[in-house]
């Protein structure tokens, strides 16, 4: 076959592909590898070589095309997993989360250690958890304090590390810094826990244990707070001629040390002066400042100073310290003889009068203003007086017992009326028990209460 005869057999080919391929042109390497292919082979067998270099090209696309579906394939997959892991990791992190929140939401140990509780049974990491707490005797199951704690629970407090006990259960440390404050013991019925699961049991318990380290150290606060405040309040001494009792009671929240004072003390000539008052803050400055006020109207009123002669006294001896502290205080005196009761008030809430038949009522009366604060020179503290019933009660008390963040002053103090009015008891100490009951409850109140009761008999 001659060189032109092979260029139009060649030719030829070239249309009949074009023609096949419906126009579409083969890429110029493709072009190339025809070409070479025509020139080496024999000059009879031009569409045969043709044919076997693009059966060759196929078979080498088709190669390529294995190859990258099979790195397709694996960047799926290992994009599946990615995302599984990253799906995995986010769950993982607000779970972790969950038990912030509800380690942090409480400063109730047994509430915060139940919220935990309650959260790994909900999110199916265990089908029960046993909580161990370390005491002075060393470890307690609050839910069953009889119940001792057996190898694997004792194991993870001494070692400070996660125990084993077979795959469906582990027991893991509650530690906060050097302290081991309990052990967390952890049970699945269905499955085991691996090693992935002993990391997150432990991010559990080290969580937990942050919020239980607070709550401990807010009880023995509040506990040393309660201990303090009731040794600087006096001690009632009996008296033959009016009855008297007094309730204390410190806040629910927060560490309440100081504030709210309560007195009463009795003159040469029987006298019997009451005096009520109140701190503005809370802390140590708030009992400093309490127990100067306290013994300073205890001194006022033995030297004989009225009621708001006392106060007057009280004032400036407040303007004088070196402190941004203001108080509210009132002063009520009896005569046991007589009956006569006088009172003065400074930013208090007045006395409540109950008398014999029922009739409660407050003793509302023109104020001085709060003990501390700026006032003009000259300016009178009023004082009041009026003549009690044979069987009248007096009652004295701090804005902790009718203050609400729920409601406003004017109902808290319509409650108090109620209160009395509905008290059924001839016992002081019973109907100063049924006036707290009602008032408070079970109900969290945000600060502390004083309750002074006297009952002239007449």
């Amino acid at each position: 076959m001659t060189d032109d005869l092979r260029a139009r057999a060649r030719e030829d080919v070239a249309r009949a592909l074009r023609e096949a391929l419906r126009d579409r042109d083969l890429p110029p390497d493709v072009w190339r590898r025809l070409d070479s292919e025509w020139a080496e082979g024999p000059p009879d067998d031009v569409l045969a070589a043709g044919l076997r270099a693009l059966a060759d090209l196929v078979g080498e696309r088709d190669r390529d095309l294995s190859w990258h579906q099979s790195e397709l394939e694996q960047t799926n997959a290992g994009l599946l997993a990615l995302h599984a892991e990253i799906d995995r990791q986010r769950r993982r992190t607000s779970f972790l989360d969950e038990v912030s929140r509800a380690s942090a939401r409480s400063l109730d140990s047994s509430h915060l250690l139940d919220a935990v509780a309650e959260l790994v049974r909900s999110h199916g990491f265990a089908d029960t958890l046993d909580v161990w707490t370390l005491t002075e005797f060393g470890l307690s199951c609050p839910d069953d304090p009889d119940r001792q704690p057996d190898k694997t629970t004792r194991s993870a407090a001494r070692t400070r590390e996660a125990v084993r006990d077979g795959g469906s259960r582990v027991s893991v440390p509650l530690t906060a810094g050097p302290h081991v404050l309990g052990v967390f013991d952890l049970h699945r019925s269905v499955g085991e826990f691996t090693d992935d699961d002993l990391s997150l049991a432990m991010g559990i318990a080290n969580r937990a244990a942050v919020g239980l380290r607070n709550a401990n150290e807010y009880e023995r606060e509040h506990e040393l707070a309660q201990r303090l405040q009731r040794a600087m309040l006096p001690t009632l001494a009996p008296l033959c001629d009016l009855g008297l009792v007094a309730r204390y009671r410190s806040a629910t929240s927060g560490v309440h040390v100081g504030g709210d004072w309560y007195d009463a003390v009795t003159r040469r000539d029987g006298t019997v002066v009451l005096t009520v008052g109140d701190v503005t803050g809370h802390g140590v400055d708030a009992a400093v400042v309490m127990g100067k006020l306290q013994n300073a109207l205890r001194a006022y009123a033995l030297e004989g100073h009225g009621p708001a002669a006392s106060l007057r006294l009280v004032h400036d001896l407040l303007r004088g310290l070196d402190t941004p502290l203001y108080a509210t205080a009132v002063v009520a005196e009896v005569e046991p003889e007589s009956g006569l009761l006088r009172w003065a008030s400074a930013g208090h809430p007045p006395p409540l009068l109950h008398e014999h038949g029922g009739e409660v009522r407050y003793l509302e009366a023109v104020h001085a203003p709060m003990l501390g604060i700026h006032l003009p020179a000259g300016l009178q503290f009023p004082q009041h007086e009026r003549k009690l019933r044979p069987g009248s009660s007096v009652a004295l008390f701090t804005d902790g017992l009718i203050e609400r963040r729920t409601s406003d002053l004017d109902a808290g103090m319509a409650r108090l009326l109620d209160a009395f009015r509905t008290c059924e008891a001839d016992a002081l100490d019973a109907r100063a028990e049924h006036v707290l009951t009602t008032m408070l409850g079970a109900s969290d109140h945000d600060d502390d209460v004083c309750l002074l009761l006297c009952h002239w008999e007449g």
